[in-house]
């Protein structure tokens, strides 16, 4: 990372709690070992975080576990001692306790590189590789997610092939993705989640008007809606706008946007715990709905439009949904050049990615979107839903993704519907394309994925939530039959 410092060693570390507030847990953990000044580490790449039954003390909570690259001037042992104060400040107690009990924090090394060389290690207290990698789903999971062709430096097989091993042997496939919320909630990727579009805007492309009042304070009808969402249609997450990003739109000042999402999260947290997203691109807005109750932000220009978006996910410690997109709404029609448009989406989101990391933003926080309408035309849109559950996401290294084709203007031409509030039924045709479909492009890894993958799409977001949600459900169960 390019505002990292780079050591010259590096190191893999497994951390995992399954006490109180497990992601706060692993945040301070790692905080205390970046900003310690006598530990000279950095993290420079971490897993997603995978939520995971406990094993040999079966009678004890699940755990949060998440692996994390670091660069470090450390010696191992050095590096011992400080992840094992760390654990201790975080009240984690490391005398008399039971063995693979329940804990606040644990962090473990598990394989340790000196000047890119693999380095061994056994002492009474400390053996690298860690000797009970290869049987621990936990940890090659997470470990698969930052570099499944990593070879143990013992049986120099890679990490995706000792995992693939692990299922093979009979192990069940249990470990489930997460995505971490405030307050001790997260969202589990074990099935296709929907969010749930509410916008707040006079002039949305589909429902502009439909949830907005010019009187102030009057936010019923909003909440309303979500709440029927919520409660008749087992909505994962509801998404407030208060500005219009359709193709022409122009930018609502920051004070105007407020004025309209603010009392409405705080309506909805108020009376539910539905998690909820701010669909906005301006940092002020983000750091004042996560304030008032939302939990995620989603950025429709991936953090480019405002300088401050990223520094603010990083510094809240929320997840951040970064969407492709070239320009703005204004300018946004006229940038669909693309030499081949499913590289060059993964390679502008990469770009994002490497952006978010760099601002202290770990990849469990980050989603992605291919952003379908956005400075596409309709022969990018079908392209990209195409190979979204296949070459696309093969690039993307199988990161957390949402969708969001819901009555966009290609659906609209493919079924001749002028009116984008009658294009739901196309629009399930849409998602059900991106939660199957395949074919990959790593060809050490091809035709070994199902195993891998889990859910064939991390998340939906869409105006008729009861229709999309049935129809994933199906699509679902029939992807996980045998």
């Amino acid at each position: 990372s390019k505002n990292t410092p780079q050591f010259k060693n590096k190191a893999y570390l497994g951390i995992g709690s399954n006490l109180g507030n497990r992601h706060d847990h692993m945040i301070t953990a790692l905080s205390l070992l970046q900003n310690s000044t006598t530990t000279h580490t950095s993290i420079t790449r971490t897993s997603h975080l995978h939520e995971t039954k406990p094993m040999y003390v079966l009678d004890q909570p699940s755990f949060l576990n998440g692996v994390v690259e670091i660069s470090t001037s450390l010696s191992p042992m050095e590096l011992l001692n400080t992840l094992k104060q760390i654990e201790e400040t975080c009240g984690r107690e490391l005398k008399g306790g039971v063995r693979y009990g329940p804990r606040v924090i644990d962090l473990d090394i598990l394989l340790y590189y000196s000047q890119e060389k693999a380095v061994s290690v056994k002492e009474h207290n400390l053996t690298i590789p860690h000797p009970l990698m290869a049987e621990r789903e936990f940890v090659l999971s997470p470990l698969c997610d930052l570099n499944p062709l990593l070879k143990h430096p013992q049986t120099n097989a890679t990490i995706f092939d000792t995992l693939k091993a692990l299922y093979e042997s009979g192990v069940k496939k249990e470990a489930v993705r997460v995505l971490p919320l405030p307050r001790n909630r997260l969202l589990a990727f074990n099935q296709t989640l929907i969010m749930g579009i509410l916008n707040v805007t006079p002039d949305s492309f589909s429902d502009g008007g439909q949830y907005y009042s010019k009187e102030e304070g009057n936010i019923k009808k909003a909440v309303e809606e979500a709440l029927y969402m919520v409660n008749e249609c087992d909505v994962d997450v509801i998404d407030v706008g208060g500005e219009s990003t359709r193709p022409g739109s122009k930018e609502v000042a920051v004070e105007e946007e407020m004025k309209r999402v603010l009392p409405v999260i705080e309506e909805i947290r108020r009376v539910s715990d539905v998690p909820i997203s701010i669909d906005t691109r301006h940092s002020a807005v983000a750091k004042a709905a996560i304030k008032a109750g939302a939990d995620i932000i989603n950025d429709v220009s991936g953090g480019t439009f405002d300088p401050q978006m990223l520094p603010t996910a990083s510094s809240l410690s929320v997840p951040i949904i970064l969407m492709h997109s070239r320009g703005t709404p204004e300018t946004m029609s006229k940038l669909t050049n693309y030499s081949n448009v499913v590289e060059d989406v993964a390679s502008e989101l990469w770009d994002r990615v490497h952006d978010a990391e760099n601002h202290g933003i770990y990849k469990w926080n980050i989603m992605l979107d291919a952003g379908i309408g956005f400075a596409k035309g309709y022969e990018e849109n079908v392209s990209l839903l195409k190979h979204g559950n296949g070459k696309l996401r093969d690039l993307l290294q199988d990161a957390s993704m949402l969708w969001g084709p819901s009555r966009k203007r290609f659906i609209g031409t493919i079924v001749e519907e002028e009116d984008a509030k009658e294009r739901d039924f196309g629009t399930i045709g849409a998602c059900l394309a991106v939660t199957c479909g395949g074919g990959g492009t790593n060809d050490e890894m091809d035709g070994n994925k199902e195993w891998r993958r889990g859910v064939g799409c991390h998340m939906l977001r869409v105006h008729n939530v009861k229709a999309v949600k049935q129809a994933v459900m199906v699509m679902d169960a029939i992807h996980k039959a045998d």
